[in-house]
């Protein structure tokens, strides 16, 4: 990191990433919570994905076989903001986590985008699943 760079906390990208997930998807609640501890730093996004069944063949848990998910964000469309925020990248398929790189960001309007590394760790996202039915 070289002295341009401004390094956010964990608390200040959680505030982002709260209020990028309410501009991206208003209506939708959202917990973002730090799971911190063993010398790992997270970031973990909650929220609430309804379902229906929709055949005779649903067993009691979701299933995009058996059944229709409501409307709103998928776990693909979470995934991708949370990417955005994660200090840390996987490469290859061993598991070895690297620092991600400085991200270029547009913070004010009106001036020029500043170099950024976000303290959030790892980000991901966790939905729940609710039977609407029930």
């Amino acid at each position: 990191m070289n002295e341009t760079t401004q390094q956010l906390s964990q608390a200040e990208t959680n505030r982002l990433i709260r209020a990028d997930l309410k501009a991206c998807f208003p209506g939708t609640r959202f917990t973002v919570r730090a799971a911190n501890g063993a010398g790992i730093t997270q970031t973990v996004i909650g929220w609430e994905i309804g379902y229906q069944p929709s055949s005779a063949d649903f067993d009691g848990h979701h299933s995009p076989a058996t059944c229709l998910l409501a409307a709103g964000p998928t776990q693909a469309d979470i995934d991708a903001l949370a990417a955005r925020y994660s200090s840390w990248e996987w490469s290859g398929e061993d598991g070895v986590r690297d620092v991600a790189p400085e991200r270029l960001v547009s913070t004010e309007a009106g001036k020029l985008p500043a170099l950024i590394r976000y303290g959030a760790g790892n980000v991901a996202a966790y939905p729940s699943y609710k039977n609407l039915d029930l």
